[in-house]
């Protein structure tokens, strides 16, 4: 046995239960589920920076694709949340000043300064909020950093988070190491949550699922909530 294998023996043994679905303690958060993860914002960013879009047509189409079997099984997880009475609570990268300056080093750096109003905040049809659900916007990767929602998890008496969006391996990552370290149960769909490669997904999935957070399917999930009266 080497130490690779010795490794995953160990954390074989790490094996959360499912997070609990009782509505009033558990809520639903979707992170970043906006317009800057569609193949058309690459393809407008590549060409931004001289890069021959028609070369890359191939791979931003197999990028497509896969964020999109992503977003249906977020807004799966979204649509049956709502109809448990689970809370959605969204959130996405938006700065607050026009010209984006108070973006955070980190995003600044990667070029994600996005100014109130223009299209990359918008959020994808698949995870648009309804009605008063909560909307927090962020200038940096992780959403306790970025936002006020340890507080305002705490006012609603929430326990318990499932974890859904963008990106595993950044936002996704950091978030559920931060609500695990503050006390909170914390779960992610591991098909409902992705990288910007399916390697990336996996290798970050590794970092956390059951050290951090316990994880299952969407279809986990929705066979659990369909039993809840």
């Amino acid at each position: 046995m080497n130490l690779n294998e010795f490794a995953n023996l160990y954390y074989s043994n790490f094996v959360y239960p499912p997070v609990p679905l009782d509505p009033k303690e558990t809520a639903l958060v979707l992170i970043d589920v906006q317009d800057c993860l569609t193949k058309d914002y690459y393809e407008k960013f590549f060409k931004m920076i001289g890069q021959d879009v028609d070369a890359l047509a191939p791979v931003l189409d197999e990028l497509g694709a896969y964020v999109d079997e992503k977003l249906e099984n977020i807004g799966k997880v979204l649509s049956a949340c709502r109809s448990k009475g689970i809370r959605p609570i969204h959130v996405k990268i938006e700065s607050y000043l026009p010209d984006a300056a108070d973006t955070g080093r980190l995003h600044a750096a990667a070029g994600l300064k996005y100014p109130p109003g223009t299209p990359e905040c918008e959020f994808l049809e698949f995870a648009k909020p309804a009605g008063n659900e909560i909307v927090l916007k962020k200038t940096c990767s992780g959403i306790h950093v970025g936002t006020p929602i340890d507080r305002i998890l705490r006012n609603l008496g929430i326990k318990n988070v499932i974890i859904v969006g963008f990106y595993t391996d950044q936002c996704v990552s950091t978030s559920v190491r931060d609500l695990a370290d503050l006390g909170y149960v914390t779960g992610v769909v591991e098909d409902a949550i992705g990288a910007f490669s399916p390697e990336r997904h996996e290798k970050a999935l590794l970092g956390f699922k059951n050290i951090y957070a316990a994880a299952e399917t969407t279809e986990s999930l929705l066979s659990r909530l369909a039993e809840l009266k």
